[in-house]
């Protein structure tokens, strides 16, 4: 029987959750995605599990096997409400994903107990079909979840899952569990800097926003690769003009764009002289996930099935990062011709790179061994050190545009979440390639606001000097 590593018992405890959405029509798409998820259910078997969790809340595991694989897939028709053609051309708008059935059963709150590991629901709709994925965030991570649809792509393409070069090996949890609760291993005397016991400010966040629910925006935000590659060629070249040997990634040039139009929406006064003056120290901390699969010895596999990410988070100064979008706004140029502006996107970028490559390899085996020979009654963990409550989460990595599954089911055309009924900070969405026709690659991002932040957010320099809105609901 499959076990949880104790990482995994840290993730949330609802579901990962994205629609893909189809042009293909063909008669044997629906059953060609039944047959593939048959092959995928032999390879990972815990799919046809639950996630229990005990009554004190903290014994997290899962389940003996109880459902088939006709309870893990779900059909429905609604051809006749949804044209895939006008949704397309509207470019798939959080709107159009709320209609009933889209999401499968059992994966919104409140959950079951077991909750089921997997469901997928298929939606056929007029010239197309949305198809919903849900697994539950205690068996997996995002990066995780591409690979079982790398599996379930494989499948429906071939029969097989050879051309995702499955292994084993995916499902192999040892490694973060074994190595790090042997007898001759010290447990540490000091909670690792990677975790913190949780406290108020998380139990708040937990509860969801305060808003009003009929005054949220959802909307997505897309940013062409060529821009983000030309300001990553700009900020590089400052920081080695200066005589750094370090450099930023063109991630890290959007979650600091992100991050300033955030803080730029959100502030309730405006930043004047005395304001600078006076808010000097007053600092913004975010928090942000890294992949470790890599960073470990020996390394994890990169499709490994389990979750395996830590949560850093980095920390500026909360006046560098208003004032980058109101001066960089007020230079009237384009990209970035002020100085100032480049020195400040650098420095916030250069500071999120380097959080980022904190995570090295004894960060993560001091976090794990904590987590394997910590007593039962611990205070509850939570992953990362405290922020204010702003994370930005990619799964620009994920590889879904990629994915080939075959003749009847084709390739998908947008990767979409529906109408989020609560506030929710920037997800980076998977990568969208550049395409032969010549649609140009970029990155999706797709947040949710009230009316007013949203507003403002959408208005803000980095997002209108950088982004284009795609679609608003």
């Amino acid at each position: 029987m499959a076990a949880l590593s104790p990482l995994d018992k840290l993730m949330p405890r609802g579901y990962i959750r994205q629609m893909f959405c189809f042009p293909s029509s063909h008669a044997d798409a629906v059953d060609t995605l039944r047959t593939g998820l048959r092959g995928v259910v032999n390879h990972v078997p815990y799919l046809l599990s639950g996630v229990l969790i005990g009554k004190d809340q903290k014994h997290i595991s899962f389940s003996n096997p109880y459902q088939t694989l006709e309870d893990l897939y779900f059909k429905q028709d609604i051809s006749d409400t949804i044209d895939y053609a006008t949704i397309k051309a509207q470019d798939f708008p959080p709107s159009a994903f709320t209609a009933p059935g889209i999401i499968p059963p059992d994966t919104q709150p409140p959950f079951l107990n077991p909750a089921p590991v997997f469901r997928a629901s298929v939606s056929l709709v007029k010239g197309g079909f949305i198809l919903c994925v849900a697994v539950h965030h205690c068996t997996t991570d995002i990066t995780g979840f591409g690979a079982l649809l790398r599996i379930w792509a494989s499948y429906c393409r071939t029969g097989t899952s050879a051309a995702a070069g499955f292994d084993p090996s995916w499902l192999d949890r040892g490694a973060l569990i074994e190595r790090h609760s042997s007898p001759d291993v010290t447990a540490p005397t000091f909670m690792p800097r990677l975790l913190h016991a949780r406290g108020p400010d998380d139990y708040a966040r937990l509860a969801g926003p305060v808003s009003l629910l009929n005054d949220l925006r959802t909307g997505i935000f897309f940013f062409p690769q060529t821009k983000l590659q030309a300001l990553q060629h700009t900020v590089n070249e400052h920081i080695a003009s200066r005589g750094n040997t370090g450099w930023v990634s063109s991630g890290d040039i959007l979650t600091a764009l992100l991050w300033s139009a955030i803080l730029a929406a959100e502030q309730e006064l405006s930043v004047t002289e005395s304001d600078t003056t006076t808010n000097q120290t007053d600092t913004s901390t975010i928090g942000f996930p890294v992949n470790f699969r890599s960073r470990y010895n020996p390394p994890l596999p990169a499709n490994y099935l389990g979750a395996a990410f830590m949560m850093t988070a980095a920390t500026a100064l909360r006046t560098d990062l208003i004032s980058f979008a109101t001066k960089a706004a007020s230079s009237g140029g384009h990209a970035l011709s002020d100085p100032i502006s480049t020195s400040k996107l650098a420095e916030i970028a250069f500071t999120i790179r380097a959080s980022l490559s904190s995570v090295d390899e004894q960060s993560v085996r001091d976090v794990l061994t904590y987590l394997n020979t910590a007593s039962s009654d611990h205070p509850p963990i939570t992953l990362g050190p405290r922020h204010d409550g702003i994370s930005i989460v990619s799964w620009a990595d994920q590889g879904v545009y990629e994915l080939d599954w075959g003749v009847a089911i084709g390739r998908c055309d947008a990767v979409r979440l529906p109408k989020l009924a609560s506030k929710r900070y920037p997800i980076v969405l998977p990568r969208i390639p550049s395409r032969t026709n010549g649609d140009v690659g970029g990155l999706e991002v797709i947040v949710s606001f009230d009316r007013q932040v949203f507003f403002k957010f959408e208005q803000s320099w980095p997002i209108r000097q950088f982004a284009t809105t795609r679609c608003r609901s």
